[in-house]
């Protein structure tokens, strides 16, 4: 496969954990491609389901919010945008006409891939807005 040569500043939190992947695989470039890969597919086939799960509406909510947020690290990610929607005035609901009820059932139903997937779509469209 051929690529584009460029440098990379390894910080703290990418040597902690990256180390674990380039001894397995062959080397920084090749453990990056191969988790970026696999990051990429479980983003695509979890998005699939949420886009099936939840309203316009319901997402349009979601990404009045995820305006707001950071989710980072990563470990803030499982559960913030379920927090984010409880704490949600009622006024929002009725705005977006979301029954809040119904889309907090859904939320505290998703698993952490589709967790993670949701607030990769929000930040998607939110850099899109």
């Amino acid at each position: 496969m051929k690529g584009k040569r460029t440098s990379i500043y390894r910080n703290e939190l990418m040597e902690s954990k990256i180390r674990q992947y380039e001894s397995r695989f062959d080397g920084l470039s090749s453990a990056i491609t191969i988790i970026v890969d696999r990051y990429a597919e479980l983003m695509r086939i979890e998005r699939r389901s949420l886009r099936e799960l939840f309203t316009q509406e319901e997402v349009n909510l979601m990404l009045n919010n995820a305006l707001s947020t950071s989710y980072e690290p990563a470990g803030v990610i499982a559960g913030a945008v379920l927090a984010d929607t409880e704490d949600e005035a009622g006024s929002q609901f009725e705005f977006f006409g979301v029954d809040r009820e119904t889309l907090i059932t859904k939320l505290r139903g998703l698993n952490v891939g589709q967790q993670f997937a949701l607030v990769d779509w929000l930040e998607d469209m939110r850099a899109n807005a």
